[in-house]
């Protein structure tokens, strides 16, 4: 699908319809003044959402650059410490200064790798499941979740292959993010009946689903316990149109579609 040209149509495109799910003119300046404030709070909210993401995500990027200069830095210093250990008495002060010191970095380098596989496995449920069940990203969560269970004693083992393991897994998170995404999944009505959706994911934010007959339609956020979709049927038509533009190889086309309050 081509993603480059569908983002910024959605996108634009989300303010028409915003405009149709607005009452209709107030019949007094109360009514409007009221409606406003209701509009506003409303993007305020989801803009607090994307700034929280956007924080997040500057935090984590923040810890993988710094651990990645580090974990090279410690590989440097432990080839010097090999050369001078060739050259020297393994019992000489210098040797001792430099094993502690090497101990030590070691020791801090682990506790910081733990505090970013903690950060991600935190947010594991904001992921959807398309994501989680990605081979390489299924791979890597596997792995972190065992890095966690490791005792304090052992966390210092295998560090750099954790902090490799952290990284990749971040850079899975991250292209998923920036594109949209459509997959075919089974999804449930409040009558238990199951259908088989096609939904549209705009990264890790929000999701539209729709079945085969437009019979059902749901809209998907992600909350603290996970992924939620709530029946939004009256929209089943946009979804339709939004899917067949997302999976078409002609031109893009507009979608009006309402921006998903979290």
């Amino acid at each position: 699908m081509r993603l480059s040209r569908l983002i910024p149509g959605v996108v634009f495109a989300t303010f028409p319809l915003m405009a149709q799910d607005t009452p209709a003119p107030a019949n007094n300046p109360e009514e409007l003044r009221s409606s406003v404030r209701d509009w506003i709070e409303t993007m305020q909210k989801i803009q607090k959402e994307e700034d929280n993401w956007e924080k997040d995500h500057e935090v984590l990027k923040g810890y993988k650059e710094g651990l990645e200069k580090e974990i090279e830095d410690l590989k440097e210093q432990i080839e010097r410490a090999k050369i001078r250990k060739e050259g020297g008495d393994k019992q000489s002060l210098d040797k001792l200064t430099e094993r502690d010191r090497y101990a030590a970095a070691q020791d801090e380098l682990s506790k910081q790798v733990r505090v970013l596989e903690q950060g991600i496995n935190d947010r594991l449920p904001l992921f959807p499941e398309p994501l989680k069940q990605q081979p390489k990203v299924a791979q890597g969560i596997d792995a972190l979740q065992k890095g966690l269970q490791l005792t304090s004693e052992k966390q210092a083992e295998d560090v750099s292959k954790r902090l490799f393991n952290a990284v990749e897994l971040l850079a899975e998170i991250e292209k998923f993010q920036q594109g949209v995404h459509v997959h075919s999944e089974l999804h449930k009505d409040d009558d238990g009946r199951e259908f088989k959706m096609q939904v549209v994911y705009f990264g890790l934010s929000m999701a539209y689903a729709v079945n085969e007959d437009g019979s059902f339609a749901q809209v998907g956020t992600p909350e603290a316990s996970g992924w939620k979709f709530t029946k939004r049927n009256e929209l089943a038509p946009q979804i339709q149109a939004l899917v067949t533009s997302a999976t078409s190889e002609k031109d893009a086309n507009f979608s009006q579609l309402p921006i998903i309050q979290p």
